[in-house]
């Protein structure tokens, strides 16, 4: 089991609760535990791919308007999903992937 980071920016709008909860059901259906505490940033283990979770994060929200991205901790495996507009991330973390 793998232990993943995941920090997100949904955009307010008349959908916003309905994504967000959408994103804490996809990870809570792979994760155990998760940590929730912090506003926009999740902790969790799962024994999911990266790849895996990042679809199903790319599916519970809308990647024209919100932004996540997902890491590891003991990798050097990061995915961005959404809304992008700041290419300085890809200086910032090289091994970095767009979903």
């Amino acid at each position: 089991m793998a232990t993943y980071w995941l920090t997100f920016r949904i955009h307010e709008d008349a959908t916003y609760e309905q994504r967000r909860d959408r994103l804490y059901a996809a990870i809570n259906d792979i994760a155990a535990p998760w940590w929730v505490e912090p506003t926009s940033f999740i902790a969790f283990a799962s024994e999911t791919s990266a790849d895996m979770i990042a679809a199903k994060v790319k599916a519970a929200f809308n990647p024209v308007t919100d932004i996540a991205l997902l890491g590891m901790t003991d990798f050097k495996t990061a995915r961005l999903i959404g809304n992008s507009k700041d290419p300085d991330i890809y200086a910032l973390i090289p091994f970095l992937k767009k979903v």
